[in-house]
C-alpha cells in the first residue's frame, strides 16, 4: 500500500537540535554561549590587579598582570569559561559544560581544587558575576528553552531569585563596585540588534534605565570603571569589534580601539587605569592589556604567556593525513584525549557541532597537538567521498606519540561527472576568531567542497562578509581542485533566496526589515528577475524549520517564486531547517507541475566556534560529458536539475541511461540506486509523484550498496529516490538525509490537486498575515505584492483544476 511521504518523513528531524537540552539553535547560541578556544577568552583581574584569569583549551587560568606563567586551575572531563573573582580574591567563579551541552555555574578556590556546582538541570546558566559584597552570584539562564533571564543565588541559602526577567533576552550582569547598580543587555522596542546598554537599581526602587544604544550583536559585555560612572563595553558601530566606553549616566559613546580587527571581553582594572581585553588581529585570540583611555596597537601591552603549568600531565600527538594515493591532504581533525575532552592545535580554530557535541578543528594534513597524557583518539574527515580514517595511540607524560591517518575513497563521483559544492556558506559572521581568506579557503579544502559559494548579507543593517569580495568571478584562491564564488543570500521577512552568480550587488539585500529604510514587505520577485538577468540562479534556501501541517505554517516567498517560475532549486538539506517538512513542501511543489532542482546548503557562519564547517550539507552537481568543472557549468548543472542535495549519503539513481535532470519518453524501466555512505542509513525510499513506491533497507557494514527495481510510471511522472538515517558523529546535520532531483516522464505533469491547492492556500496565508502586519511605503509597493501573490495563487489553481 502506498504511504504518504511525509508520514515517513517524521523520522527525519535533521535541522537545529543541538546536543543536550532541545532547542531550535539561534545566533544566541553561536555568539553567546561560553566558547572553547585554543587562545584566551573571558579576561577577568584579580581584586588587587596583580593577576588575570582567563579561559582557554577548556581550562581556567591565572596569569600575572605584567605576563609570564599561566597556571591552570581545572582539568578534565568538563569545560570551563568566564572566569571572575570575588572581591575578596579567595575564590573563582565560572561556568562549566559538561559533554552533553549543559552550561552550569559553580566556584572554586582561587587556587584550584574541587569545584563546587551550584546550578543544575536542564537549563543553560553561564555569564557568572559576583556581588558586591561576595554573598551571591548573579548569572544567566535560558530556563524555557527560548529567552535569557538573569538569576541571583544566594551563596548562604542557595535560595534562586528572579533580578531582570521578561520577554526577550536579558544577560551579560555586571553589578556596579559599590553594590547599587546593575548593567545589564537587553533589548530595545522599535530597534535592531541583540540588545543595548541598560542599568537598573538593585534595591527595587526604579526601573532599568538606557545608558546607550546601537544594532549590537552579543558582545557588549560590560564593565563599570572604578568610581561606578562609565561603562566599557564592546561596539561594532564602525564596522569592526572595538572596546568603548559611555557615561552611565547618558551621553555619547567613546570608542577606545580603533583596529580592523576586532576587541572583545573588556574587564576594567581594579583601580580603574587599565582595561584587559581579547584581540583576533593575529587570528586566534590573545590576551591584550591598554590604558583605561584606550588607543593605537602602540599603545596596548600584550600579556605575554611564557610558559604553561597543569595539574596534569602532558605529552605530544603528532601526525598526518594520507589520502589513498599517500598524499598529504587537508581534513577536519578531531582529537579526544582520556579525560574526555577536544584538544587542537596550539593556534587552531577551536569548534563544534551543534547537533553532535564534537569538538574539531581544520588542518593542513599535519598536526601536533598537546593533550593530556595517556590514551588519545584521533580521528580525520574528508568530505563524503572518504572514509573517515581513526587511530588511538598512548601519549606519555613528556612523550611524543606519531600517527598517521589514512583516509580511504569510498566512492568517486567525479568519474560519472559528479562535483560537489555548498550554496550557503557564510565566512564572516561576527565570529570571535579572526578569519582570513586563506583561512576560510584552507577550511573548504579540508572538507572537499569543490565549488563553494559563500554569501553576502545583512542582518539588520549590518553586512556579514566583505563588500569588496563580490567581483563576479572566482575568488583568486580558487584552484583547479576548489573554486570560491561569493556571491549575494537576500533576506526578507518570509523567506530567503540566495543568488548564485551575481556579478555585482542586487540592492537593496534586504526586504521587510523593520526598523530600516527597507522595511516595506517584498516577494523579492524584482530581485530575483534583476539577479537572473545577470546569469545567476535563485536558492530556496533553509526552507522550513517546524512541521507543516496547515497551510499557514508554509506560508513564505518560496511557494510564490516557484509558481512565478522564479526558483530554480531548492535546499532540500540545510543545519538551518528540518528535512521531513521541507521535503514534503518541495514534492507539493514538484506534483504542481513545477521543475525544480534539490540541492543542498549549510547555512553556517564559518568564524563562529559553535557550528558545524562548510559543506555539511551540499549538492552534487552533474556536468554533461566533457564539461570542465567551471562555476558556470556548475550552477548551468544545477539550473538543468542535475542535482543530488545531501548531508552524507552518496545517492545515485537512473532509469537505463537517464539521471537527474533527464527526461525520458516513458516510465517503464528498472530503476537502479547506488548508495554509498561514511554514515548509517536506515531507509532508501523510491518515490514517484510524492508516494514511496519501495523501500530498501541497507544491510551490512556497507559503505556501499546497490537496489534496483522496475517501474512502470504513467507519463508526467516524476521519479526520485530519497535516503534518511539517524545521527552521526561523521556528520554536522542531526540525522543522514539525501534527496535526489528526479527523472522526468515526458508528457503533460501528473498533477496533485490537493497539493496544487494547499500550495494556494499557503500564498493567500501569506497575504492575509502580511496584509495584516502592513508596512509598504506606497500603494505601488502594496499593489506589485498583491499582485504577485494574485499570480501565484492563479497558477496552482488553474494546474488543480481536473
Amino acid at each position: 500500500m502506498k504511504q504518504r511521504l511525509w508520514v515517513l518523513l517524521a523520522i527525519s528531524t535533521a535541522g537545529l537540535a543541538i546536543s543536550g537540552p532541545s532547542h531550535a539553535q539561534t545566533r544566541l547560541d553561536f555568539h553567546l554561549y561560553p566558547a572553547v578556544s585554543s587562545g584566551p577568552l573571558d579576561p577577568a583581574w584579580r581584586p588587587d590587579g596583580k593577576a588575570i584569569t582567563y579561559a582557554a583549551q577548556g581550562d581556567i587560568w591565572v596569569i600575572p598582570a605584567a605576563g609570564g606563567t599561566a597556571t591552570a586551575l581545572t582539568k578534565g572531563p568538563l569545560y570551563y569559561s568566564e572566569p571572575v573573582f570575588s572581591p575578596d580574591g579567595r575564590t573563582i567563579a565560572l561556568t562549566m559544560e559538561d559533554n552533553e551541552g549543559n552550561y552550569d555555574i559553580g566556584i572554586m578556590s582561587a587556587q584550584g581544587g574541587l569545584i563546587q556546582r551550584l546550578t543544575s538541570g536542564v537549563q543553560q546558566d553561564f555569564a557568572p558575576a559576583w556581588s558586591a559584597d561576595g554573598k551571591s552570584l548573579f548569572y544567566v539562564s535560558r530556563r524555557d528553552g527560548s529567552g535569557l533571564d538573569i538569576l541571583r543565588i544566594d551563596l548562604a541559602t542557595k535560595a534562586v531569585s528572579e533580578v531582570a526577567p521578561g520577554p526577550g533576552n536579558q544577560y551579560q550582569p555586571a553589578p556596579s563596585p559599590d553594590g547599587r547598580w546593575l548593567a545589564f543587555v537587553a533589548p530595545e522596542e522599535g530597534f535592531n540588534g541583540s540588545g543595548s546598554l541598560w542599568v537598573m537599581p538593585l534595591d527595587g526602587s526604579g526601573s532599568a534605565r538606557l545608558v546607550h544604544h546601537e544594532e549590537s550583536s552579543y558582545r557588549l559585555k560590560p564593565s563599570w570603571s572604578a568610581d561606578g560612572k562609565v561603562l566599557t563595553f564592546v561596539s561594532d558601530a564602525a564596522g569592526s569589534f572595538d572596546i568603548a566606553a559611555a557615561p552611565v549616566a547618558g551621553g555619547d559613546k567613546f570608542r577606545l580601539t580603533h583596529e580592523a580587527a576586532d576587541e572583545f571581553d573588556p574587564a576594567v582594572s581594579p583601580d580603574g587605569t587599565q582595561i584587559a581585553f581579547v584581540s583576533n588581529r593575529k587570528g586566534n585570540t590573545e590576551l591584550v592589556v591598554v590604558g583605561s583611555a584606550g588607543g593605537s596597537t602602540a599603545n596596548w601591552r600584550s600579556v605575554s604567556i611564557t610558559n604553561k603549568v597543569r595539574p596534569y600531565a602532558m605529552g605530544t600527538v603528532r601526525g598526518r593525513i594520507l589520502d589513498e594515493t599517500g598524499t598529504v591532504t587537508p581534513a577536519r581533525l578531531i582529537v579526544k584525549a582520556g579525560d574526555g575532552r577536544g584538544y587542537v592545535e596550539e593556534d587552531a580554530f577551536h569548534r563544534k557541532v551543534p547537533n553532535t557535541g564534537v569538538h574539531y578543528q581544520h588542518s593542513d594534513g599535519t598536526f601536533e597537538i598537546q593533550v593530556p597524557a595517556g590514551n588519545v583518539s584521533i580521528q580525520a574527515l574528508h568530505g563524503f567521498e572518504y572514509a573517515p580514517a581513526d587511530e588511538s595511540v598512548h601519549v606519555d607524560e613528556g612523550g611524543v606519540a606519531e600517527v598517521e591517518l589514512r583516509l580511504s575513497r569510498i566512492a568517486d563521483p567525479e568519474r560519472g561527472g559528479w562535483y560537489s559544492g555548498d550554496l550557503h556558506i557564510h565566512d564572516l559572521h561576527e565570529g570571535r576568531f579572526g578569519l582570513t581568506h586563506e583561512k576560510f579557503f584552507a577550511q573548504l579544502e579540508a572538507d572537499d567542497v569543490r565549488v563553494a559559494n559563500a554569501l553576502i548579507h545583512m542582518d539588520g543593517s549590518k553586512i556579514m562578509g566583505r563588500w569588496d569580495d563580490l567581483t563576479g568571478a572566482p575568488s583568486p584562491l580558487s584552484s583547479d581542485r576548489t573554486l570560491l564564488r561569493y556571491s549575494e543570500e537576500f533576506r526578507g521577512r518570509d523567506g530567503h533566496v540566495a543568488l548564485l552568480g551575481v556579478k555585482k550587488f542586487v540592492m537593496p539585500l534586504v526586504g521587510g526589515a523593520g526598523n530600516t529604510p527597507y522595511a516595506s514587505p517584498t516577494l523579492a520577485i524584482d530581485t530575483v528577475e534583476e539577479a537572473r538577468a545577470q546569469g545567476a540562479i535563485a536558492n530556496f534556501v533553509h526552507p522550513y524549520n517546524g512541521p507543516v501541517t496547515e497551510p499557514a505554517d508554509g506560508a513564505g516567498i518560496g511557494p510564490v517564486l516557484a509558481a512565478l517560475g522564479l526558483l530554480d532549486s531548492y535546499d532540500v538539506t540545510s543545519v538551518a531547517s528540518l528535512e521531513g517538512p521541507t521535503t514534503e513542501m518541495y514534492y507539493r511543489i514538484l506534483n504542481s507541475g513545477i521543475r525544480l532542482a534539490a540541492t543542498g546548503g549549510t547555512d553556517n557562519f564559518s568564524d563562529v566556534w559553535f557550528d558545524p564547517s562548510g559543506g555539511t550539507s551540499r549538492a552534487y552537481v552533474r556536468l554533461r560529458d566533457g564539461e570542465p568543472l567551471t562555476f558556470e557549468n556548475w550552477i548551468a548543472g544545477v539550473k538543468a536539475g542535475r542535482t543530488l542535495g545531501t548531508n552524507g549519503p552518496l545517492l545515485f539513481m537512473n532509469i537505463g541511461d537517464a539521471q537527474p535532470g533527464d527526461e525520458i519518453p516513458q516510465g517503464r524501466g528498472t530503476v537502479t540506486v547506488h548508495l554509498s555512505s561514511i554514515a548509517a542509513v536506515d531507509t532508501v525510499d523510491l518515490i514517484i509523484n510524492g508516494e514511496v513506491v519501495k523501500s530498501w533497507k541497507p544491510s551490512g557494514t556497507g559503505p556501499e550498496w546497490t537496489f534496483s527495481t522496475p517501474v512502470d510510471a504513467s507519463e508526467g511522472s516524476w521519479i526520485a529516490v530519497r535516503a534518511v538515517g539517524p545521527k552521526s558523529p561523521h556528520l554536522g546535520d542531526a540525522g543522514a538525509f539525501a534527496q535526489t532531483s528526479p527523472i522526468y516522464i515526458a508528457g503533460e505533469p501528473v498533477i496533485n490537486a490537493e497539493d496544487a491547492r494547499f500550495l494556494a492556500d499557503t500564498a493567500r496565508a501569506l497575504w492575509t498575515r502580511t496584509e495584516q502586519r502592513g508596512g509598504w511605503s506606497t500603494a505601488e509597493e502594496k499593489a506589485a505584492y498583491k499582485d504577485g501573490i494574485d499570480r501565484a495563487i492563479a497558477y496552482y489553481e488553474r494546474v488543480a483544476r481536473p
